[in-house]
């Protein structure tokens, strides 16, 4: 589903990215840990170009595109997005509209489909998400678990290949966590391919196919989550989840 080689990105002359290569299969989902600034984050808004790399090759799906040797076209980027839902840190809900109408905006511009259909298709997400009573309530008037739900809903109303979780859960009280990590698992369960850079390594360990250990813009180490997460091979990654333990 996903292929990346030799990607590299900088931001001014700071290295960010360092040649990475990565392989997603359909189906799986895929954890990307590793400590601030190790260039997580990075790579996942590469992967919906949300940043554009310096160099190397992306292919999601049937699309294919590779930077470095000449700027990259609106179409590039309108086919490489088609494939992915992106959700963030925050929940970049619109306050002025209402749950429904938060989720149901984009299908309704893009898709050339019934607004009947699409109203229908957005009343099984949210209960999916858990989320039904609320639909006609605005963001403001939920808790952030709620909204980020809801941003998942949002994501998932364009039937994307694939998802892209950034921290999903990291500008969310404790008690709050539980119920976005429940709905993402949920996903993994119906095999929806996904890609989560997170922090939560119980959840990770329990959820993921593969994890994906970055440090200083490089992968250090790959592999089955359980074996990354629970026994790894390279210092720096046994480092690095020593740290999360103390904590």
């Amino acid at each position: 589903m996903i292929t990346i080689e030799r990607l590299k990105k900088s931001f001014d002359d700071t290295p960010v990215l360092k040649s990475i290569d990565l392989q997603v299969n359909k189906g799986e989902v895929v954890c990307l840990v590793g400590a601030s600034g190790s260039g997580k984050t990075t790579l996942l808004r590469c992967l919906n170009l949300l940043e554009t790399p310096d160099e190397g090759r992306i292919k999601i799906g049937d699309k294919e595109v590779s930077f470095g040797e000449k700027p990259i076209s609106k179409k590039d980027i309108k086919d490489i997005r088609k494939y992915s839902g992106m959700v963030f840190q925050g929940f970049h809900l619109f306050p002025h509209m209402t749950l429904l109408e938060n989720i149901t905006q984009a299908p309704l511009t893009a898709k050339q489909q019934e607004k009947d259909v699409i109203m229908k298709e957005a009343e099984v997400l949210l209960e999916k998400v858990g989320l039904s009573e609320h639909q006609d309530k605005y963001p403001d008037a939920l808790s952030g678990g709620q909204q980020q739900r809801a941003a998942i809903a949002r994501a998932l109303m364009m039937h994307p290949e694939v998802m892209l979780f950034d921290e999903p859960t990291s500008a969310l009280d404790p008690q709050l966590v539980r119920e976005v990590l429940k709905v993402i698992e949920s996903l993994a369960k119906d095999g929806q391919t996904m890609v989560i850079v997170t922090h939560e390594m119980h959840f990770a360990r329990r959820i993921a196919d593969k994890a994906f250990f970055m440090d200083d813009g490089y992968i250090v180490e790959e592999g089955p989550a359980d074996q990354v997460l629970a026994n790894p091979k390279e210092d720096r990654t046994r480092e690095f989840l020593a740290l999360l333990e103390d904590e």
